[in-house]
């Protein structure tokens, strides 16, 4: 259907609407959307309608407003629009509408049709640099910002996988409460996602994995690792579906089940969770003996190792996965540096000085002091738990 005027057509309830008595149209005023509609098309005049949650048509299912959006129809062309919080605080409220719009527009067939953004007349500081993040990432996978002139920076799209890996590591060192998706490399052309899939965490996902899907090249290759809390299994159905739709992703959870099998079959754990709780401890790959940072050769080392682990028999089996999974239980280091670690023939004493086997050759044990770097491992590192796992090893030895 054609339209020669303008016309948007509105959910006009939300999810909260019956508890709150707010409504879309509260904020959503006639007086925004003539701002919008001129943004869009340049016109003044249009028509508008609320509709109620049961309305459904070839682009608005029976639900309520998800997305915080309004459709604009005009000539052959359907605008998804969708607007901001009107109080922008916290992490929750700046991302949770983005990737549903982008589900909803994605997962359209039609194929005229543009995304939009509005900032409303917004309370508190919509430019923090999570926010800056999240416009960038948003910019990435093909909104259009219709009054950007409210924010003091220019958005600027993602460039490629390692721009946003990049800004990605800035941000997080920043905040450590940004610290809840991962992204790094574990060969030249494969890239690992480590994502949370509860609360505002799922949306943050998700709109990292859309960009990536987008910037990615033939030739890479990308996996998500479903970090599964509590009761919830995977991301939103409507995330899952579009990720699959784009076809550059593959999606693999880590339930505690995988990770139960993994950890009776093998001696050396590499699961999904410990390279989370890594990164979320330790922060990027780089090897905390010779401070190597290509991260397609750093591993997660175990302190207390996971063969001596399952060996202890006053142990429930359930704390021994928590102790083989547990982000104090590790470091990052380079190949080498992991396998002459795992050989004690580099030793961490329980102040945290790297030594070396006294079994060496004084050639041998020059040429380790020539590529270690490092002789002591960081006080951020050595916590208490650290230092519990660190004596465990070295009583073992």
């Amino acid at each position: 259907m054609k339209y020669d005027i303008p016309h948007f057509v509105i959910k006009n309830n939300l999810q909260k609407s019956k508890q709150t008595n707010v409504y879309f149209g509260d904020v959503v005023t006639p007086e925004v959307l003539k701002d919008v509609c001129k943004r869009i098309t340049d016109l003044d005049n249009y028509t508008y309608e609320y509709v109620d949650d049961e309305y459904t048509d070839d682009f608005l299912d029976p639900t309520y407003n998800k997305g915080r959006m309004a459709l604009l129809h005009y000539k052959d062309e359907v605008m998804y629009i969708s607007f901001s919080e009107k109080d922008i605080n916290g992490r929750n409220s700046s991302v949770q509408s983005v990737p549903t719009a982008f589900n909803l527009f994605f997962s359209n067939t039609y194929k005229n049709k543009k995304l939009y953004y509005y900032f409303l007349n917004v309370e508190g500081n919509p430019e923090t640099d999570y926010h800056v993040l999240i416009y960038r990432l948003m910019k990435t996978i093909g909104f259009h910002f219709l009054n950007d002139e409210v924010l003091q920076h220019k958005i600027v799209p993602f460039s490629s996988i390692e721009d946003i890996m990049f800004n990605r590591k800035i941000n997080s060192g920043k905040n450590k409460s940004n610290n809840s998706t991962y992204i790094t490399k574990s060969t030249v052309r494969n890239y690992d996602i480590y994502g949370k899939t509860y609360g505002a965490n799922k949306y943050e996902t998700s709109l990292i994995c859309y960009a990536l899907s987008i910037l990615a090249k033939k030739e890479q290759r990308i996996t998500l690792y479903e970090v599964l809390e509590q009761d919830l299994k995977e991301l939103p159905k409507s995330s899952l579906n579009v990720i699959n739709g784009m076809g550059v992703i593959r999606v693999v959870p880590t339930d505690l089940q995988l990770e139960k099998k993994a950890f009776e079959e093998n001696n050396s754990l590499r699961s999904p969770r410990y390279i989370y709780n890594l990164l979320n401890k330790l922060g990027k790959k780089h090897c905390a003996m010779c401070g190597c940072e290509i991260p397609e050769i750093i591993q997660g080392a175990h302190i207390w190792p996971v063969a001596l682990i399952k060996k202890q028999g006053h142990i429930s089996f359930e704390d021994k996965l928590q102790h083989a999974t547990n982000g104090d239980n590790g470091l990052w280091l380079c190949e080498n540096h992991h396998k002459l670690f795992d050989q004690n023939i580099i030793l961490i004493t329980h102040s945290g000085n790297i030594t070396f086997s006294k079994s060496l050759s004084t050639e041998n044990e020059t040429f380790l002091s020539n590529i270690t770097t490092f002789k002591q491992i960081p006080n951020e590192i050595m916590t208490p738990q650290f230092v519990q796992y660190l004596d465990l090893r070295n009583k073992a030895i």
